[in-house]
């Protein structure tokens, strides 16, 4: 054993080598995402118990929020013929363009004039997912009407603030999209502008509706002279779009690519693996990034081996998925090496001449995350003769992993971990580059009768040349660590770093 502190591999792990926590950060995406993105999108770290770790983390939110219902609002009094022909000749290329950015919107189409007017006010298609039938809506819409200068949209988008348009439940997000060309009767029958606001900050369908306004420039006052557009898309989170008569489409995408999105994360990792994000949540433009801390920890008594989770965002509510609607998450992979393994024994058929396996040696870590030790292995009248005496030796491991499958052990010593598993790379019976793979259980004392064994041999090319189970009926308690009682000898799964 004295060629163990001498010997070491340091555990690869493709990234920079710090004290105490290696981590690396890949990503699939490019820096120019085009779309809704989380990066990185996968993080592999190297923690011991104890140890923390910082990772930036970017939410690339899409264009339009997740689960949109975009509501079409007129003004189709007279004198806005022009700005109605740009909207019916473009409205399906907008429907379409939102569903390419997010497949779960849907839409409405609503009216309104003046008082004395028919109609002051109607929706003329609640909302649904098939864009033909709003379309169809919009198609029917004409110019008339009027009045006086001031129109009825008050009264309008607090009827619209109800449940009259047919709004999913929250977390859908409930967007008008309101376009006209003249201020609006305030009060409007009974509606004012306050009350207009609270109703649509507050909602009819279980969550507040943004409001994008379009005023329509034809030579009039102006839907905003009064200052009521301005005054209720600022109160709702959405923005005014100034827009000619043929440029009113444009104007409408513009506004719906730049509506507030609520991002937060989320974690499946459980203890002994924790996570924590910093902000919790933030509101940024859609189609912008949110910027988050995300702090990684392991407890201090958390057992050695690989833990695997994974992070999602939520945008409103909602899950991030990509065009697909397949979730779009970050794969992490939290690596615990927390321990070390000693002993000698062997395993045997209990007859003279039959099989029988014998062992000794050791494996761990160092506190720079390298690996040390030295094992050997002799086969002695195992299955097929090309195996019969030969020795295996190692000062070289590839991976060591330790997990605690819930049986029993491994004190004495005390330890977080009953089960070790290790590849030891070597030479058998002189010849380099074999690599035996080997998964004890320490059930505690005495080991003869109680920790189990199992070995598997393989050559350099990657052959599986033997299998202890071949010869050895697998007695482990559990399917954690498949092998074969010791016959004679011990394991012992200590906590804590080699030294």
């Amino acid at each position: 054993m004295a060629r163990a502190m001498r010997m070491r591999r340091t555990l690869t792990i493709v990234g920079v080598a710090l004290p105490l926590i290696v981590f690396v950060i890949g990503t699939s995406l490019a820096a120019a995402h085009g779309g809704p993105a989380l990066t990185p999108a996968t993080v592999d770290a190297v923690l011991f118990p104890g140890a923390s770790t910082d990772i930036a983390k970017t939410v690339h939110t899409p264009a339009i929020p997740p689960k949109p219902d975009i509501c079409f609002l007129a003004d189709t009094t007279g004198s806005m013929g022009t700005a109605l022909a740009n909207v019916k000749a473009n409205a399906t290329s907008i429907m379409n363009t939102v569903l390419a950015s997010s497949p779960d919107a849907q839409f409405c189409a609503a009216q309104y004039r003046d008082v004395g007017d028919t109609p002051v006010f109607r929706v003329d298609k609640t909302v649904t997912g098939v864009v033909a039938d709003v379309q169809t809506a919009i198609n029917a819409w004409a110019a008339g009407g009027g009045g006086d200068t001031p129109e009825a949209q008050l009264n309008a988008l607090t009827e619209m603030a109800g449940a009259t348009p047919g709004w999913r439940a929250a977390p859908a997000t409930h967007v008008i999209v309101w376009f006209g060309d003249n201020p609006g009767h305030d009060p409007s029958l009974g509606a004012t502008l306050a009350s207009t606001i609270t109703a649509l900050t507050t909602g009819g369908a279980g969550a507040p509706v943004l409001v994008i306004a379009v005023p329509v420039n034809t030579g009039g006052l102006g839907l905003d002279s009064t200052g009521q557009a301005t005054a209720i898309a600022t109160a709702t989170g959405g923005s005014v779009q100034p827009a000619n008569p043929d440029t009113v489409a444009a104007a409408i995408l513009a506004g719906l690519s730049a509506l507030p999105v609520t991002v937060a994360m989320e974690s499946t990792c459980v203890p002994p693996i924790s996570t924590s994000f910093t902000p919790a949540s933030q509101v940024v433009t859609s189609g912008t990034d949110a910027v988050f801390t995300e702090t990684i920890s392991v407890a201090g008594n958390a057992p050695g081996g690989t833990y695997t989770c994974r992070d999602v965002a939520r945008l409103n509510g909602e899950i991030m998925r990509d065009a697909n609607g397949q979730v779009i998450y970050e794969l992490k992979t939290i690596r615990v090496p927390e321990g070390f393994l000693t002993g000698g024994g062997f395993i045997d058929n209990g007859k003279k001449d039959a099989a029988r396996i014998s062992w000794g040696g050791n494996v761990g870590f160092l506190a720079d995350s390298s690996l040390v030790g030295e094992w050997n292995t002799i086969f002695h009248n195992v299955a097929g003769t090309a195996l019969d005496g030969a020795h295996f030796h190692a000062h070289d491991f590839s991976s060591l992993q330790f997990l605690n499958d819930g049986g029993a052990g491994p004190n004495p010593p005390p330890a977080n971990a009953n089960i070790a598993a290790f590849i030891a790379v070597g030479e058998l019976n002189g010849v380099p580059g074999y690599r035996l793979s080997v998964c004890v259980a320490d059930r505690g004392e005495p080991g003869k009768g109680n920790d189990t064994m199992r070995m598997e041999l393989f050559a350099p090319s990657a052959t599986k040349v033997y299998d202890s189970l071949t010869d050895f009926i697998d007695q482990a308690p559990t399917a954690a660590c498949d092998g074969h009682k010791f016959d004679g000898g011990n394991a012992q799964i200590h906590s804590g770093l080699k030294t």
